[in-house]
C-alpha cells in the first residue's frame, strides 16, 4: 500500500490532510512512534538511550535532507516495522524559500 497526498496547517498548527485515510494512517504511525520512544525514555530517562531502544524495534524518526521524486526535500521521516512516512514542505519556487504551512505526505508499507 501507498498513500500520498498533501497537508496544511490550520490556525492553531495541527497538520490537516486532504483525505481521511492518510489523516488517520498518518495518526497512527506517529501515536505508536512516540509511545514506544516515549516509553524508553520514561524507563531510562536519556534520549539516545530512548533513540536506541526503539531504534532496535524498528521505530525512528529523522529529519534530514532526502531525495524525493528526484528533489531534494527537506524531511521528517518516520518507520516503523511495516511503513515508511515522509513528510515535506512545499517549495515556492519563485521566492526560492520552503512554505512551513503545507506540504506533501507519502506513506508505504514496507
Amino acid at each position: 500500500m501507498e498513500l500520498q497526498g498533501k497537508w496544511t496547517r490550520d490556525p492553531e498548527g495541527f497538520m490537516e490532510f486532504d483525505s481521511g485515510a492518510l489523516q488517520r494512517v498518518y495518526e497512527t504511525v506517529t501515536d505508536k512512534y512516540h509511545q514506544v520512544y516515549n516509553g524508553y525514555l520514561h524507563q531510562y530517562d536519556d534520549d539516545e538511550e530512548a533513540h536506541q531502544h526503539a531504534l532496535s524495534e524498528g521505530y525512528e524518526m529523522i529529519t534530514d535532507y532526502k531525495t524525493i521524486n528526484g528533489a531534494e526535500e527537506f524531511v521528517t521521516s518516520y518507520t516503523t516495522p511495516t511503513q515508511i512516512m515522509d513528510i515535506w514542505y512545499e517549495f515556492d519556487i519563485i521566492s526560492n524559500k520552503r512554505i512551513y504551512h503545507r506540504g506533501f505526505v507519502r506513506i508505504k508499507d514496507k
